[in-house]
């Protein structure tokens, strides 16, 4: 293997894995003489030469928080075991700050380069990561456009490469050249999440709401939710669609979604919405004593402003989301916001995300 060159990239949630997989595809059709090791999912399992340990369906497996450490600790030998083996050439890691820093700080003191994906929100709370990530790696790529000036502010090279769902999600129409109808009756996407603690705590919001739409404005309903995720009956009105693609999703004409990436791709393909989101009311206490912005959806944050409602913890009631459903698919409020929603295209940068971040990182 000494003719080869060696890249570590490791990734910790669904998202942030596809980008990284979808990365490593981009690497290797410009250099195919990269052997890559990773950590993460079934994603970058499928296009690893390597595959180390899985740390993205940690959820799935039950463990509780404290186990989850103890793991993560694991993961960490075997880590520190493979670069003192096989020492990469470079490293790229993918968000998941808390444990993605520990593998920087290894890599940077061996002398590795260390290439940051999608960088972790600290724009939205613990601000000081900006300074330890400044400590340790080589070049951040941010994928949203105010990043960039907030990580050079701080001293770290950081370059805004456009955001990689400009690549893989479709628009919904061409607004300006097709007469768009909402669909009598209406077609609503419901999302609880992908992580399964995030569906448990959804789903039952969800299943009132549904049946309030279902009752006044006979509204179908289709589930989309990770199919392993689904331990539920659902109600006979209520298809499911555990799919990975966005066939059956650019035909709805509503979400009711979290917030997080599923906000940003029914944005691209120009969904109107509701973003719901409930947690343990711990960790709700607790994020908002870290949180320091004033809205959870990225829509929204790009915006500034409320460009799609939010019912945030105790705001998150059935009926309450039900009326705000219905106010938007109102024709004379539900075409203006489809409109505005197909603008954020414009914001995100454009196509061959995954190719300019392979490029530079082989470059560098």
């Amino acid at each position: 293997m000494s003719n080869y060159y060696r890249i570590f990239i490791s990734a910790g949630d669904l998202s942030g894995e596809v980008h990284a997989s979808n990365l490593i595809k981009e690497i290797k059709k410009i250099n195919p003489l990269y052997f890559v090791s990773s950590t993460g999912g079934n994603n970058l399992k499928a296009v690893s030469d390597n595959f180390i340990e899985d740390i993205v369906n940690i959820n799935a497996f039950g463990f509780l928080p404290i186990k989850q450490v103890f793991y993560l600790r694991k993961v960490f030998k075997k880590i520190k075991r493979h670069f003192l083996d096989n020492r990469p050439d470079k490293v790229i890691l993918v968000d998941y700050y808390g444990f993605h820093i520990h593998v920087a700080r290894l890599a940077k003191s061996m002398g590795i380069s260390v290439f940051y994906y999608i960088s972790p929100q600290v724009w939205a709370s613990r601000s000081g990561r900006i300074k330890e990530l400044s400590k340790v790696i080589k070049k951040m790529f941010v994928i949203f456009p105010f990043e960039e000036k907030l990580y050079k502010d701080n001293n770290v090279d950081a370059v805004f490469v456009g955001n990689p769902l400009i690549d893989k999600i479709p628009q919904k129409v061409d607004f300006q050249n097709q007469n768009f109808n909402i669909l009598n009756p209406p077609v609503i996407g419901l999302f609880p999440g992908s992580r399964q603690s995030t569906v448990k705590r959804h789903i039952s919001i969800l299943f009132e709401t549904a049946k309030i739409l279902k009752k006044e404005i006979n509204a179908r309903f289709v589930m989309f939710c990770v199919s392993n995720k689904i331990n539920f009956a659902l109600p006979e009105y209520i298809s499911f669609d555990g799919s990975k693609n966005f066939e059956k999703r650019v035909s709805i004409d509503f979400a009711i979604s979290p917030s997080g990436t599923v906000c940003l791709e029914n944005t691209l393909m120009g969904i109107p919405m509701v973003i719901v989101y409930k947690v343990s009311y711990f960790n709700y206490f607790f994020i908002r004593a870290l949180v320091k912005i004033k809205y959870i959806g990225i829509v929204n944050i790009l915006a500034g402003k409320s460009v799609v409602p939010e019912f945030i913890q105790f705001d998150a009631n059935p009926k309450k989301i039900a009326q705000s459903v219905m106010e938007q698919l109102k024709l004379e409020n539900y075409l203006p916001k489809v409109q505005e929603l197909f603008s954020f295209r414009k914001f995100l940068g454009s196509p061959g995300v995954s190719n300019r971040v392979a490029e530079i990182i082989l470059n560098s």
